[in-house]
């Protein structure tokens, strides 16, 4: 399979773009990152979590965000001429992840703006809703990505199928509306 590499000219506003992990959150993986990263009783410890003012054991909104970059990487970044992300905005975690929720995310591009002084790239925003299979919306942010124009001198980058099956336990399932 191979994939088409995206320029900053194919990011026009309303474009979309979907990704899914294929399996579930399992309370294994929630606790193993939060014993790494985010040690707090509600991700560690489920009986402490339900006893807790949230009341639920959920996942790490670190870890939420690690899951859903991931899915970018696949369905999107990998295959396009990034230079560099500018910033995230308007970053809200909205409703816990919990043991046994499938994500999905949705990418729409907001705007798309030629950089003010380089000719060879633009600056695009996109829109990142984050939702699990019941629909239920869970993170959504706002971030800026440069990415250069066609017939732009920078290194093409690598979208031979083996660097999409890096990890087939993340592979996403890829559509662009």
């Amino acid at each position: 399979m191979t994939h088409t590499t995206l320029f900053w000219e194919d990011f026009k506003p309303g474009t979309t773009w979907t990704a899914s992990r294929p399996e579930a959150m399992s309370e294994e993986e929630i606790i193993a990152f939060a014993l790494e990263y985010d040690p707090l009783d509600m991700h560690i410890d489920p009986e402490q979590a339900r006893n807790s003012p949230l009341g639920v054991h959920c996942a790490s909104g670190i870890q939420t965000f690690a899951i859903v970059q991931r899915l970018m990487c696949e369905v999107l970044y990998l295959r396009t001429r990034v230079v560099a992300g500018g910033q995230f905005d308007k970053f809200r975690l909205l409703s816990p992840v919990l043991p046994g929720d499938v994500i999905s995310i949705v990418a729409k591009v907001r705007t798309s703006t030629s950089h003010p002084r380089r000719n060879d790239r633009g600056w695009v925003i996109l829109r990142v809703e984050v939702f699990t299979e019941h629909a239920r919306k869970v993170l959504t942010y706002e971030v800026s990505v440069l990415i250069m124009r066609r017939g732009s001198d920078l290194i093409e980058p690598d979208t031979s199928p083996a660097r999409w099956t890096a990890r087939p336990d993340l592979q996403a399932s890829l559509s662009q509306k």
